[in-house]
């Protein structure tokens, strides 16, 4: 078989299964490339962000796991929301990354308090119904169980330094002696 049908053979089969994933499940050469996959990690594949087993609960009951996840993107957004009104300019959008990731981390390995009160909010059927969590009251509170002073201390270092590295390289470009 020649290189051009080697290669039409291929694409008439992604043009196949991109309308029939199913046919994926019956391909061998697409199941040989699965096994080697999984062999590559010892077996531990998986799809989205891992949670461990604090929240491991949730992942089977899609009511609380999609208030989960609106409860995470809510956090989110209010500590955006809350870092721009701080005036933090060039070092606003590092701020907000860190203290995402500092968000995710406590999400991921949260305290027996953290953990209990994510669960009390997650239980507030008034919270929930709309895309977003409406109560920044309850948002805010929520952040100041996550974020403790030494978390404030990173998201502040991380934002420094980004800054001082944005004007050194400001007046690098500008041939200014830094």
């Amino acid at each position: 078989m020649s290189q051009q049908e080697k290669s039409d053979n291929q694409s008439t089969f992604n043009q196949e299964n991109a309308v029939n994933p199913m046919g994926l499940l019956f391909d061998e050469e697409c199941l040989r490339k699965g096994v080697e996959a999984e062999d590559k990690v010892g077996g531990n594949i998986g799809a989205g962000l891992d949670w461990g087993s604090a929240f491991a609960g949730l992942m089977g009951n899609l009511e609380l796991f999609g208030r989960f996840t609106t409860l995470r993107i809510s956090l989110n957004r209010e500590v955006r929301l809350l870092l721009n009104n701080w005036n933090l300019g060039t070092a606003t959008k590092i701020a907000v990354i860190t203290a995402r990731e500092r968000i995710l981390e406590k999400f991921r390995l949260p305290t027996p308090e953290v953990r209990e009160y994510i669960l009390a909010t997650l239980e507030n059927d008034q919270l929930y119904g709309e895309e977003f969590i409406s109560n920044r009251e309850i948002l805010r509170e929520l952040l100041g169980v996550l974020l403790k002073q030494e978390d404030w201390e990173t998201i502040a270092a991380v934002a420094a330094d980004s800054l001082k590295k944005e004007i050194i390289h400001q007046a690098a470009s500008e041939k200014i002696s830094a």
